[in-house]
């Protein structure tokens, strides 16, 4: 399908004010789509259960009576929300709007990221895409901690980018903004990978804001204002050790990761699914399929789009090969060199590191694999080159670190979505401006994006309403906790379980045993779990059917969650 514009006077007005005007279009875009899908996450509940982690640490930080607390989670997201929390609005629905917030911020960002390197128009598009991927789309408004990690990330590379090519003052706010980025997710942390890849490819430029001693002087003061801040509240929470133990074992193969339900050893597993995370088409009507895009089917639009971009990077490749400056070509690849040697015998060494799980050494040699690439480059002041090679190493260094990790779940690739978006975009530009310059000069290349951006945009609301759910079981638990504490005044003096505590805990702001009957043999044996704990009430949730416990009984249903209570013999003398 071709698409030209036929030149009728309404028609060009129409495009002109959306050409003029596309950050003013992306916000309110942006804006409509978030307001929609918060609207849908208040009604269905929380969609999974580390939200209920982050409810129970804002309690904590808020100073308020709870249960459940994990206090070396990432704090960022639990400390915005415990703010609320103070001013006396306690509702799951802070954790969603903060989140939903964000998420609009970090659009913003990226918008602005791409308008760096693409005009106004394709930076449009490249942000509608971001929105529309389905594994971005459902977790606007979860409550989780992917999406504001890689906003504040998306705002730390901006920051980075735009000081090294604009004004200097800029590269003040890139510590706050990576600190930010760090306690909203640790493992975002990890794209200071990229950025420091990209201050090497500047270095001309860093060597004359070295020499500005106001410059140096005012990013020193901010380390050491930023590292004391950090020192103090990990010191404080008292979770300083627990951090380091989790960012550590994060980089290592726990063998405990081996009982996770998320435990996946396949190296591969984000590459299998890439086309899975552009555009799905859930056949099966299970809302898990749109919070976990692997499960479902890539749709026919997918494989078009990549169809479509993988021919537009080959010829972006072919071109950057062949083009020359003067008469000298600007990229010298002469297999016979020393450096295409040691770059080909880098990426050798990447993988057989990521075969090995060794994560440090996967890492270290894919960024000297990059700058070796950017050396290669003859006109090292080529701007675009060097963005080119900041998203790749960006997408590299999460996709190193999640292959790695032997917990696999589709939203961790959320860290990679802007570095994978931006090279969509690429390919798609470079396809579109080339059958435009080869076939049809008369094509609107405008509307060519915006086409494309409003099939995926359709296709992605459309899968998200036809397939979420009236209420998630969460919604149950609520319910069950609520009917608990009318039905046993007594509740916050009894010792209750559940097979999913930390949501019991934040509707009964108290501490809940962990019960799971899937971890024993038989039903006895978890009996005698519970009744060793003195455990007065069970609710269960994730059971199907409920089993049946010796010495408790259900005393109320609601939904998928069933209330047990023990029960105690009298014995006749």
């Amino acid at each position: 399908m071709v698409i030209f514009l036929d030149n009728p006077k309404k028609d060009k007005a129409i495009l002109k004010k959306i050409c003029q005007h596309p950050f003013l279009l992306l916000i309110l875009i942006t804006l409509g789509i978030t307001a929609y899908i918060l609207s849908v996450q208040i009604r269905i509940g929380v969609p999974y259960w580390d939200v209920f982690n982050y409810l129970n640490n804002a309690l904590f930080f808020a100073g308020m009576d709870g249960g459940g607390v994990i206090s070396y989670l990432h704090p960022l997201i639990p400390f915005l929300t415990s703010l609320f929390f103070r001013m006396g609005y306690v509702s799951i629905n802070v954790i969603f709007i903060i989140t939903s917030v964000i998420f609009v911020f970090g659009v913003i960002g990226f918008y602005l990221l791409l308008k760096e390197r693409f005009t106004p128009i394709q930076s449009l598009a490249g942000s509608l895409i971001f929105i529309s991927l389905p594994v971005v789309f459902p977790w606007v408004a979860s409550g989780g901690i992917d999406i504001p990690g890689v906003s504040f990330s998306i705002w730390t590379v901006y920051f980075m980018v735009r000081g090294l090519k604009k004004d200097y003052r800029f590269l003040y706010l890139v510590l706050p903004f990576f600190i930010l980025s760090f306690l909203a997710r640790y493992t975002a942390g990890l794209i200071i990978v990229p950025l420091f890849i990209y201050l090497l490819m500047n270095i001309p430029t860093l060597k004359k804001y070295i020499k500005n001693r106001k410059f140096l002087s005012t990013i020193f003061m901010e380390l050491l204002a930023l590292i004391g801040a950090l020192g103090f509240f990990f010191t404080k929470l008292g979770t300083t050790e627990a951090v380091l133990k989790l960012v550590i074992s994060a980089m290592t193969t726990s063998p405990s990761a081996v009982d996770d339900v998320a435990y996946n050893p396949n190296n591969f597993y984000y590459l299998q699914n890439l086309i899975n995370y552009i555009s799905i088409w859930p056949f099966q009507d299970l809302y898990r399929h749109m919070l976990n895009p692997s499960l479902a089917s890539a749709s026919i639009l997918a494989y078009i789009i990549s169809l479509i971009v993988a021919i537009g990077l080959l010829l972006y490749v072919h071109q950057f090969l062949r083009s020359e400056k003067g008469k000298e070509k600007v990229f010298h690849l002469n297999i016979k060199s020393a450096k295409v040697i040691l770059l080909g015998f880098l990426i050798v060494l990447t993988l057989i590191s990521i075969y090995y799980k060794s994560f440090i050494f996967g890492e270290i040699f894919t960024g000297i694999a990059i700058y070796l690439l950017f050396r290669l480059n003859k006109d090292h002041s080529d701007c675009k080159f060097k963005f080119d090679l900041l998203f790749l190493s960006w997408f590299a260094a999460y996709l190193i670190f999640h292959s790695i990790l032997p917990i696999k779940v589709d939203r961790y690739f959320i860290t990679m979505v802007p570095a994978f978006v931006y090279f969509i975009t690429l390919g798609l530009i470079e396809f579109t401006e080339k059958t435009k310059q080869i076939k049809y000069p008369q094509l609107n290349t405008t509307l060519v994006y915006l086409f494309i951006v409003l099939i995926l945009l359709s296709s992605i609301t459309a899968s998200y309403t036809g397939h979420t759910q009236k209420k998630t079981f969460t919604k149950d638990i609520g319910r069950a906790s609520a009917w608990l504490m009318e039905f046993d005044a007594d509740y916050q003096n009894k010792i209750i379980s559940s097979d999913y505590p930390n949501a019991v805990s934040w509707y009964l702001k108290k501490n809940v045993v962990g019960g799971f009957p899937k971890d024993y043999n038989n039903s006895q044996k978890f009996s005698n779990y519970l009744q060793k704990n003195n455990v007065e009430y069970y609710i269960d949730s994730m059971s199907r059917p409920h089993p049946d416990i010796p010495g408790y009984h259900i005393i109320k249903h609601f939904g998928v969650v069933a209330v047990y209570q023990r029960m105690y013999i009298t014995k006749v003398k």
